[in-house]
């Protein structure tokens, strides 16, 4: 049985047969990007204690100098994204920080990018099953097995005692989870970033306030669906909008798709709309969407509610508590900016007051900047990256 997307996904493949364009590119992932740019990579898969397979890319050293493995870094991504997010265009997070000496390490939460790759396809040349994994997860799971997984992972393979750590949108939300929960793990991060974090969503604005209103009717039609949006070939479903937005009379809708996606409108180059939408959306767990509408409801930075009997089986409380911030001790380095309507400046300041060792904060306030600009912006080096390194080494942004 079709899935809607899929459904989509022909009818684009059809329209752009009929205007002309026959022979098409896969779509770019990770791996293709860093190698088709020259650096190195390698890919690693590595298992949950609750038995969720993850993938992950490594990026050991620069294509300039003289390969010598530094400091390893791990970048962690948002929502409906993957690594490719960190390594789509010669401007992106990951190579800076490899050009700068850092060994990069590339996180895919359970169901996205490599770590999907690995846990629905049996092997090269196969059909997908996407219901070959659980999709019974959120963001809780993320953050008390994958993110602990994954640490655990690089600090074995790299022999060293700590790591630093960028977390973006969710990946912030993610290890804010991992490091309450699991507060042994400060000791093992050195210097936590979090850039556009997402916690508390009481100030959120468009397209968040959209999809909560619509939440009662998206329960109602994801009855029969276990992750979001439903289609069984999430990689082709990329590759037919991707071939989408190739052409110049239906770009404007591509960009029109990015800015209703972070709810504001922004002059992002064509390649960068073109390279992001080869990757996004990601698929995502019905659990996962369901909490974040939780979060906006309750105005808490909680877990997830099971309802009254659940949460008494989970919780020996009638409702789901609050995670601990208190408990997150790592020095954290926080970038947020004005226009970013999905972490908004009320909700960033209430995470900040809540968090013991901020040490820095950075606010873009002096241009235009979104929820996506902090991986899509053309001055993404001066804006992001370059503060990022300021923070790693000297402990200050700058």
């Amino acid at each position: 049985m079709l899935h809607s997307f899929d459904i989509l996904c022909k009818i684009l493949f059809m329209f752009t047969t009929l205007v002309g364009h026959t022979k098409c590119n896969p779509p770019l992932n990770t791996e293709e990007s860093v190698t088709q740019l020259g650096y190195p990579l390698e890919k690693y898969k590595l298992q949950t204690l609750d038995k969720f397979t993850l993938g992950l890319e490594r990026i050991p050293y620069g294509k300039h100098g003289d390969r010598t493995i530094g400091k390893p870094i791990l970048l962690m991504h948002g929502l409906f994204l993957s690594s490719f997010v960190f390594s789509n265009t010669n401007k992106s997070l990951s190579y800076s920080l490899s050009e700068a000496g850092y060994d990069v390490w590339l996180f895919n939460a359970r169901g996205t990018g490599l770590s999907r790759t690995y846990s629905i396809y049996s092997k090269a040349g196969t059909a997908p099953r996407m219901n070959k994994m659980s999709w019974d997860f959120s963001f809780h799971e993320m953050g008390v097995y994958d993110f602990p997984a994954v640490v655990d992972f690089v600090l074995n393979k790299t022999g060293r005692a700590k790591l630093d750590v960028v977390g973006y949108s969710l990946g912030a939300t993610i290890a804010l989870v991992g490091l309450s929960e699991k507060p042994s793990y400060n000791s093992k991060i050195d210097k936590l970033v979090l850039m556009a974090p997402t916690t508390r969503m009481i100030s959120y604005g468009f397209p968040v306030s959209a999809f909560y209103r619509g939440s009662l009717l998206f329960k109602y039609t994801m009855k029969e669906q276990s992750f979001f949006p439903a289609a069984q070939d999430p990689d082709a479903a990329h590759r037919y909008l991707r071939w989408l937005c190739t052409y110049r009379i239906l770009y404007p809708f591509c960009l029109l798709y990015i800015d209703t996606a972070q709810g504001s409108r922004l002059n992002y180059k064509r390649d960068m709309v073109i390279s992001t939408i080869t990757d996004f959306p990601q698929p995502v767990s019905k659990k996962m969407l369901f909490h974040w509408v939780q979060l906006m409801s309750s105005k808490r930075f909680c877990k997830y509610d099971y309802g009254t009997n659940g949460n008494m089986q989970y919780y020996n409380m009638k409702s789901p508590p609050d995670y601990n911030l208190s408990k997150v001790t790592t020095p954290v380095y926080i970038l947020h900016s004005k226009n970013d309507h999905l972490s908004a400046i009320k909700d960033v300041n209430w995470l900040r007051s809540k968090l013991p060792n901020v040490k820095d904060v950075y606010f873009i306030n002096s241009i235009k900047f979104g929820h996506l600009s902090f991986v899509m912006h053309d001055n993404i080096d001066r804006l992001v990256n370059n503060k990022i390194k300021n923070a790693l080494s000297t402990n200050a942004f700058n």
